[in-house]
């Protein structure tokens, strides 16, 4: 008898909770093995690894559905559908790109063609129009 298997009195083999957990994990999360599988490797009937399977689905129900074996498909689709997001938000950034150098060139042309400066030079002060200073004088 392993130590992961404990008798009970009527000399019936119990699984522990180590070697359940093991199967929900190989079973939900990794995908590797499917129920008959489990069976061979962990020496018990298949009718065993169903019910423990079934027994954590119905007392977790919310997780096991996260970790279903579809979890994997969705994943991929996820992953295709946030590369795709990328690819997207990456064409309209080059598309803001262009505008920005397009709306910078407007602006050189505008400036020497008209011979003013439209640019605001940094570190220039406010105007010296109304500010609420004056306005509290007035």
């Amino acid at each position: 008898m392993s130590t992961r298997e404990v008798r009970t009195k009527n000399g019936k083999k119990r699984i522990s909770q180590e070697v359940k957990m093991e199967i929900v994990r190989e079973y939900y999360l990794e995908g590797q093995h499917n129920q008959s599988a489990l069976a061979r490797k962990y020496g018990i009937g298949m009718v065993t690894v169903h019910d423990i399977l079934r027994n954590f689905a119905a007392e977790n129900d919310k997780s096991a559905l996260l970790m279903g074996k579809n979890a994997n498909a969705s994943e991929s689709e996820e992953i295709k559908a946030l590369r795709k997001e990328v690819l997207d938000l990456k064409k309209q950034l080059y598309h803001e790109k262009m505008r920005a150098d397009f709306y910078d060139t407007m602006v050189d042309v505008a400036e020497e063609m008209f011979g003013i400066e439209i640019r605001k030079k940094a570190g220039t002060g406010q105007s010296k129009g109304c500010t609420k200073e004056s306005q509290d004088t007035l």
